[in-house]
């Protein structure tokens, strides 16, 4: 029996503004919330509305996972169009409940495949890893095909970011190791990254935001000179400066029309700040 194979993730993947012509892409959307006031991520409030409200409103949103039930509905609905197996790519478990919570709905659906991928990353990272996903089910490749080389992407990356205001992931609990940057946070401009458990960690602390962004690049580039082939990815906020003057020191040692590049979407920018820079890459061969 041949397989029909769906991919779904959620909309803190980028995806939104990934450019990509694949078929069998499903995507859940994710509460955003000012006070008591809820948004659907992309659906009721766009990325730009987000961020000019962060700007103009002295509040930190917070968010919440996808509903189980519109996921549970989207899965019976992908059973009644035919998939077999449904692979599921949600935000890393280290900042989120939800691939966890995808647990108790994935046995309610008779006759479908459901597998939950524990993708360690979110953002332009997670985008990356589903759109790899989605090249494998076009060249027909089989579950775990595409699950193996998903976990072969998800084991090795590394970003580092850069945070204007640390008051985000402090307040939401997004940051593991917050008790040791606290102290200086007016001081101080914090390089961060992911740890091997998709957790979001502080690992440096530099004085000024150029210097910042010079760290980050020479990090990044020392890390990738001994590869043989790294696919580059670029994330930002909404300070339009930061972004500007972080894109052109980069420019400087990557050839930028080769680099994936997003803005990080809204139910990630609830945790940073419009003020953050990222940097990136994935090890395609070593």
């Amino acid at each position: 029996m041949s397989k029909k194979i769906a991919i779904v993730t959620d909309s803190s993947s980028s995806l939104d503004f990934l450019k990509h012509d694949f078929e069998h892409l499903y995507m859940v959307r994710m509460p955003i919330y000012f006070d008591d006031k809820e948004y659907i991520d992309g659906k009721t409030i766009t990325v730009e509305e987000f961020y000019e409200r962060i700007k103009t409103e002295d509040i930190i949103p917070s968010t919440s996972q996808p509903s189980l039930g519109e996921t549970l509905e989207l899965y019976e609905h992908l059973k009644s169009e035919g998939y077999t197996d449904i692979i599921h790519y949600p935000i890393s478990k280290g900042i989120s409940g939800t691939y966890q919570s995808l647990f108790s709905i994935k046995d309610l659906v008779d006759g479908v495949n459901i597998h939950i991928v524990d993708t360690k990353s979110t953002a332009v990272i997670l985008g990356f890893i589903v759109l790899e996903a989605l090249k494998f089910v076009k060249l027909g490749k089989t579950v775990s095909e595409i699950i193996n080389y998903s976990d072969y992407l998800i084991n090795n990356f590394r970003p580092y970011f850069m945070v204007d205001d640390l008051k985000y992931l402090i307040k939401n609990g997004r940051l593991s190791n917050a008790a040791g940057f606290i102290g200086s946070v007016l001081k101080i401009k914090p390089i961060l990254t992911f740890n091997n458990e998709g957790e979001i960690i502080g690992i440096e602390k530099i004085r000024t935001t150029k210097k910042a962004m010079n760290h980050i690049i020479s990090k990044i580039m020392d890390e990738t000179k001994d590869y043989h082939k790294v696919q580059y990815f670029i994330a930002y906020g909404a300070d339009q400066g930061l972004t500007q003057n972080f894109k052109e020191q980069v420019a400087q040692v990557i050839n930028l029309d080769n680099v994936l590049e997003s803005v990080m979407p809204s139910v990630i920018g609830a945790h940073v700040g419009a003020g953050i820079v990222a940097l990136g890459y994935f090890v395609l061969e070593k």
